[in-house]
């Protein structure tokens, strides 16, 4: 059975600056783990592998001043990095004015972090998603229903142009004949 250290990081959803001392709690079955974030936010664990591809459970994150976070993960081998864990603060406190006596912490997902219970979060960063893929479809939609482009056909070219390539058929006489009527018309 080989051991696997693991790494993540604990940050704040508004400000996006890492929080230090977060309790970091692992719960597979048959082991636990508990671990603290450093100043960096980052926090380190090690997991006993054994010939399972894949390893299932919960970790749940509990900060001073936030929502406590608690989420279905899944750790594989090869993947190694947990990923950043945006923690938030609770409904009725703001950054501001957090105090001991308000705080009941909760968060937001990571990149592998699947959660299985979770507030809806403010829906104001999917607007601009939604939007995104409104105009990709307006974009699909009118690609589709443009006619196909059709081919012209060559420029016809009247018997009486003149080819500029070829010698004229003139004779002195016919210019001079040319000429004069045009003169003494």
């Amino acid at each position: 059975m080989a051991a696997i250290n693991y790494i993540g990081r604990v940050l704040d959803r508004e400000k996006q600056a890492p929080i230090s001392g977060a309790k970091v709690s692992l719960n597979l079955p048959g082991y636990s783990v508990v671990v603290y974030s450093d100043l960096e936010g980052i926090y380190k664990f090690q997991v006993p592998f054994d010939d399972s591809n894949v390893l299932e459970g919960e970790i749940t994150i509990e900060a001073k001043g936030y929502k406590t976070y608690s989420s279905f993960i899944r750790l594989l081998p090869d993947d190694r990095d947990i990923g950043d864990i945006r923690l938030v603060y609770p409904h009725n406190v703001s950054p501001h004015n957090v105090s001991p006596h308000n705080v009941s912490p909760h968060n937001v997902s990571p990149h592998n972090v699947h959660p299985h219970t979770q507030e809806v979060e403010n829906q104001d960063n999917l607007l601009p998603i939604i939007a995104a893929i409104m105009v990709v479809l307006a974009l699909i939609v009118a690609a589709l229903t443009l006619p196909p482009p059709q081919e012209t056909p060559p420029p016809e070219t009247p018997d009486n142009l003149i080819n500029l390539q070829q010698p004229l058929p003139l004779s002195v006489n016919s210019v001079y004949e040319g000429l004069t009527l045009s003169i003494f018309s």
